[in-house]
């Protein structure tokens, strides 16, 4: 306490009380602007989300991209964007496989690609992995949904 006292007799320098006081207000802003941007990052995420969700296939992956580029910095919010990118990059693939899979049917039967070509016997198997990426892409948007969820809460 010498010490203590030493110093809040010095011009200048605020006595313990004050600067703990001072401390105290510090830290409860910095933990107040915690809480506010874990709620901003949260609702980025959904919103990023939900437009993926929203979007026309052809646009599914522009979407899927923005909730790549939503900023994280909370540990939830940033397991919660794990979560949604693990079920929404096997279904990007798979809408991309089916799209090419549609465009080269449109060739065989526009007679542009022969129906014994190595790439027509490959579309039964890329219409395959299209669906298996789908049901993975379903199965794990649960996980998103549930820690979305667990962020509004």
């Amino acid at each position: 306490m010498k010490i203590q006292e030493n110093f809040s007799s010095v011009p200048g320098i605020p006595s313990a009380p004050g600067v703990l006081a001072v401390f105290s207000l510090l830290l409860l802003a910095s933990l107040a602007a915690c809480a506010g941007s874990a709620k901003r990052e949260a609702a980025a995420l959904a919103d990023a989300v939900d437009r993926y969700r929203r979007a026309e296939n052809v646009r599914k992956a522009s979407q899927g991209q923005a909730v790549v580029l939503v900023t994280c910095t909370d540990p939830a919010v940033c397991a919660a964007k794990q979560a949604c990118l693990a079920a929404i990059d096997p279904t990007t693939q798979a809408l991309l496989l089916k799209d090419e899979v549609a465009a080269r049917v449109v060739d065989l039967q526009t007679k542009r690609l022969a129906p014994d070509a190595p790439e027509a016997d490959a579309l039964p198997a890329k219409l395959d992995q299209a669906e298996r990426l789908l049901r993975e892409g379903r199965t794990k948007m649960a996980d998103c949904d549930a820690k979305l969820a667990a962020l509004v809460k």
